[in-house]
Formats: C-alpha cells, sequence, structure tokens
C-alpha cells in the first residue's frame, strides 16, 4: 500500500490534521464571526428597542387615561398632575436613581412628555443620542444624534426600526 493513503487514512499511522488545515478552519471560522457579530449585535438593540416600544406605548395609554380622567393636557411643567408616575395607571420595573417624572429601565430613561412637550411619552437610549417618542396621534417618532460623543450606535438606528425622524417634536437628549 501506498504511504501517503496510509497516513491520511484515519485508521492509519499518524493519522491526524496538518498545522496548514487547522490554520484554515481558525481562518473560516473568524471570518464567519467578524461578518456575524455585527448583525447580532444589531439584532440585540432591535429587541431591546422592541421592548422600549412596548413600554412607551404603554406609558402613552396611561397618560391618555389620566387626561381623560383628570380633564388636563400633560406638558412640560412638572406640576401637571399626568406628569407623574405616580398618578399614572402604570407600573414599570423602575431601576434605582429616577424619581416620580423619570423612570430608568435597562438601557432607557422614560418620561411622560419630551422637552418641549410635545408628544405623550418619550425614552432616551443611554448607549447613544437616540431619543423616541409617541406624539399626540400615537405614532412613534424619533431623533438621533449621529455626532455624540457618547454614542456606541454607529449606524442610523431610526431607520433600522422604521421610525420617522422628528427633531422638531422629539427631542429629549
Amino acid at each position: 500500500m501506498n504511504k501517503i493513503y496510509q497516513k491520511s487514512f484515519p485508521g492509519g499511522k499518524n493519522a491526524g490534521f496538518t498545522l496548514i488545515e487547522l490554520l484554515v478552519v481558525v481562518l473560516i471560522i473568524g471570518i464567519l464571526s467578524a461578518i456575524a457579530l455585527p448583525q447580532y449585535e444589531k439584532a440585540v438593540t432591535k429587541a431591546r428597542f422592541a421592548e422600549a416600544f412596548v413600554n412607551l406605548k404603554a406609558i402613552s395609554t396611561a397618560v391618555k387615561i389620566c387626561e381623560l380622567e383628570t380633564g388636563t393636557k400633560v406638558g412640560p411643567l412638572i406640576t401637571d398632575p399626568c406628569s407623574s408616575f405616580s398618578n399614572l395607571s402604570i407600573s414599570l420595573p423602575c431601576e434605582s436613581g429616577g424619581d416620580e417624572y423619570n423612570c430608568r429601565v435597562g438601557n432607557f430613561q422614560y418620561r411622560t412628555t419630551d422637552v418641549d412637550g410635545n408628544g405623550k411619552a418619550a425614552a432616551m437610549y443611554l448607549k447613544g443620542d437616540v431619543c423616541l417618542c409617541v406624539n399626540d396621534d400615537g405614532e412613534f417618532v424619533g431623533s438621533q444624534n449621529t455626532d455624540s460623543c457618547n454614542g456606541e450606535v454607529s449606524y442610523d438606528l431610526l431607520k433600522m426600526l422604521g421610525v420617522r425622524e422628528d427633531s422638531a417634536h422629539c427631542y429629549c437628549c
């Protein structure tokens, strides 16, 4: 029998992988992981924002109910009764460091309105200058500062989420 055939045969003497074969496999795995990792990060970010959408919709609904009960419109003033989370029929798992007008959940800081008092609910993504708002019509709008100094998000997050950019009516960053 041929010596080369004996070495490469699984039951043969000195059967195994060569260094070149192992390096090629490691290279292929490295290339595949380099392609997959950014997609994984986008999927994780999108999942976090899906949770924020649900929370924003719940806050918006609670604010509308409060407005109907009290007969007042929510605005930029903290004295408005529907601006306080304690007056809303909603329970978010707020973390420490918040007050009755701000609620931090994970990577988001929630408020009942944005800075200008537009809309029903606003959320700021703490890992980047991205703000999501629910306007008076119940539509999600957002703003993103791509020149952020603290932002870890280097891609157009609003476009990825399918949210219309409206810096005039959603700027809480």
